[in-house]
């Protein structure tokens, strides 16, 4: 019985011991990680409309919402280019703002959307109805102003430009919808993932639904074991994440891994890419080149040296808790950020033209 008590004793020690070790790293890391400035009461929230300026000079800023649709529309007092380009963001929800309000000031119509997490949308960024973009093409079939030239008569040029997860749902858009012309994709995936809940759930769910079934995706659990616990000691440890090995391993391995590769050689849109070398978040490189091989011809593929996930200017995205590796220094991030943004303003002069009159009539 004394023996018993021992062990017993051992083990209760050791487990202190542990758990204490791990609280110190934790917290060793969230120290080390943590941007200077920080305010944990004011966690970043899509969902803040506060946030977003709708107070730009020269343009008007109005919120749009449908029965799925929910963003915001900028119309340039001075419309200069004809059609509409259409903005989502990634995983964090946003409807990609400030690339919106860029191209605004620019004199391009555009409407900034959010894809989930809305009042009127999904919470979480799961199952959402890729059907929802029949009813933005319906509000630019009734509001968007061509004011088209003789040569292209009623024809109103879309644009759709997603980064990262948003990058995934625009290419999707564009196999299902022969209206898009154009789409700009920042980091993308050359396949559909499995959805990401903000909580925790041992159940897989697809990140979109068409019809009201699920859209084939790769589960990330079919991935090599051994990253998966890399994954998870990381996670454990607070410790930057590098989502990277995880969504490579499971693309190789998953066996429904062609079932879910976004079938681009259906689409008859325009493809421009964007990616870093050095992206930390999944292979969008990788993906980049499989779009390019699937669909070579009107696909423009950009393959920055030494940036990470969509050129984010920090090496990590910090969140009490977590800490997501994006990859690429700050100064080839800047660089790609330049650059992409340069090209994508030229492909936009191009695809888009002059427009004849103004936007507000």
């Amino acid at each position: 019985m004394k023996k018993f008590l021992i062990i017993v004793r051992n083990i209760v020690i050791i487990t202190i011991a542990i758990t204490v070790l791990i609280a110190s790293i934790r917290k060793i890391n969230d120290i080390r990680y943590k941007p200077k400035g920080y305010d944990p009461s004011k966690p970043y929230n899509a969902k803040n409309l506060s946030q977003y300026n709708t107070d730009i000079d020269g343009v008007q800023v109005s919120r749009i919402i449908g029965d799925y649709m929910n963003g915001f529309r900028l119309l340039p007092e001075h419309k200069t280019h004809k059609g509409v380009l259409v903005t989502f963001g990634g995983s964090e929800g946003s409807p990609s703002y400030e690339f919106a309000e860029l191209f605004a000031q620019e004199g391009y119509e555009v409407l900034a959307l959010f894809f989930f997490g809305m009042d009127n949308q999904q919470p979480d960024l799961v199952n959402v109805p890729l059907d929802f973009f029949k009813e933005v093409l319906a509000y630019i079939d009734e509001n968007v102003d061509t004011h088209s030239d003789k040569e292209t008569p009623g024809k109103t040029p879309i644009t759709v430009y997603g980064a990262s997860k948003g990058a995934e749902l625009a290419l999707n858009l564009a196999v299902i919808y022969p209206e898009i012309d154009n789409i700009v994709v920042m980091a993308p995936g050359a396949w559909s993932f499995m959805g990401l809940p903000k909580q925790y759930s041992q159940k897989m769910y697809a990140s979109w639904t068409l019809g009201g079934k699920e859209v084939p995706y790769i589960d990330m659990s079919k991935g090599d074991l051994k990253i998966v616990a890399s994954l998870f000691l990381d996670f454990l440890l607070n410790r930057p994440i590098d989502y990277r090995p995880g969504y490579e391993s499971a693309s190789m391995k998953d066996p429904n891994s062609e079932l879910a590769r976004i079938k681009v050689e259906n689409t008859k849109a325009n493809i421009l890419i964007f990616a870093g070398d050095d992206d930390k978040m999944w292979h969008s490189e990788v993906s980049a080149k499989i779009i390019q091989e699937h669909r070579p011809k009107h696909t423009e593929v950009h393959i920055f040296e030494g940036a990470g996930h969509v050129f984010s200017l920090g090496e990590y995205i910090y969140s009490p808790g977590m800490i997501l590796e994006m990859g690429g220094s700050a100064e080839a991030n800047k660089k790609a950020a330049e650059a992409s943004y340069r090209i994508f303003m030229e492909n936009m002069e191009e695809w888009h033209g002059k427009q004849v009159g103004d936007g507000m009539d």
